[in-house]
C-alpha cells in the first residue's frame, strides 16, 4: 500500500473548534464596532473656572505671603547690622587696633538707598590715623532702613544716630568728602555716622549712656519715626564691652 505525502493545511484547510471561532468572531466584532477615542482636553468654561479658582486662592494667600516676606527681610538685616557690628569688635581685638563703623546715608537715587541709612562698613584705623577698610559696602535689604531719629530724646528709634556731633566726640556725623572715601556708584555723595570699637573691645561711646541703639523697620513706614511701628528690629550695644544683641517685639 502506497502512502501519500502530508500536505501542511492552508488556511482555509484550518478548521476551529466552536468556542475558538466564537471568540475570533466577537474580537472582530469588538474592533469594529469599538468607538475611536478622543483626545482629551478642555473646553474654555472648564478653563475659566479653575482660573476663578485660583484667583480665589491666591486672594486669600497674598497677603499671608507678604508679611511673611516683610518678616524676613527685617530680620535679616537686622542680623546684616548685628553681625558686622560683632565681626568688627572681634578685628579689633585681634588686630589690637581701632576698628571704625560706618552707617551710610545715600543721596542719590533710589537704588542707592534715597538718602537714607542703609548701608555700613568697617575700617581698620592705621597708626597714622588714616582709615583702612576692612570690609565691603553691606547693604541691608532694599525695604529696610534704620530710622535716623527725631530732635526728641524722649522718642528717638536710634541714639547712635541722633547723638552724632561734628567736634570730635562719638559718634559723629561726617560727609563723603570729609572721610575722603568714594563708594561704589556715588563717589562722596553721601553722609555717614561713625563710631569706633577700641583694642579691648569696648566702644568710644560714651559709658554713661547704656542706651546706645539702631532701630530698623520697613521704609515704607516713614522715617524719623516718633515712636516704632508695629514691626521693627532694634540691635542694641553695650559700650563698656562692645558686645550687642538683637531685640524684636
Amino acid at each position: 500500500m502506497q502512502l501519500s505525502p502530508m500536505i501542511p493545511p492552508t488556511n482555509s484547510d484550518v478548521v476551529l473548534c466552536p468556542l475558538m471561532a466564537n471568540s475570533v468572531e466577537k474580537n472582530r466584532i469588538y474592533r469594529s464596532v469599538a468607538p475611536r477615542r478622543r483626545d482629551a482636553g478642555f473646553s474654555l468654561l472648564e478653563l475659566l473656572a479653575v482660573i476663578a479658582v485660583f484667583g480665589i486662592l491666591a486672594s486669600f494667600t497674598m497677603p499671608a505671603v507678604s508679611s511673611v516676606m516683610r518678616a524676613s527681610d527685617l530680620r535679616t538685616g537686622a542680623q546684616i547690622l548685628s553681625e558686622q557690628l560683632g565681626l568688627a569688635r572681634q578685628m579689633a581685638i585681634a588686630k589690637n587696633r581701632s576698628v571704625e563703623v560706618r552707617l551710610y546715608q545715600y543721596a542719590a537715587s533710589p537704588e542707592t538707598g534715597d538718602g537714607k541709612y542703609r548701608a555700613l562698613q568697617t575700617f581698620e584705623i592705621l597708626d597714622s590715623g588714616t582709615a583702612s577698610p576692612l570690609s565691603r559696602v553691606y547693604r541691608l535689604p532694599s525695604s529696610i532702613l534704620i530710622d535716623s531719629g527725631t530732635s526728641d530724646s524722649q522718642s528717638t528709634l536710634s541714639s547712635i544716630i541722633t547723638a552724632t556731633s561734628s567736634g570730635g566726640l562719638s559718634p559723629a556725623v561726617a560727609s563723603g568728602a570729609e572721610v575722603g572715601y568714594s563708594l561704589p556708584e556715588i563717589g562722596k555723595s553721601y553722609r555717614c555716622v561713625k563710631f569706633r570699637f577700641m583694642p579691648d573691645g569696648s566702644t568710644d561711646l560714651s559709658p554713661s549712656s547704656a542706651s546706645w541703639f539702631l532701630t530698623l523697620h520697613h521704609a515704607s513706614e516713614g522715617d524719623g519715626l516718633a515712636k516704632a511701628p508695629s514691626d521693627y528690629s532694634t540691635v542694641q550695644i553695650d559700650p563698656a564691652n562692645g558686645r550687642t544683641r538683637i531685640y524684636h517685639p
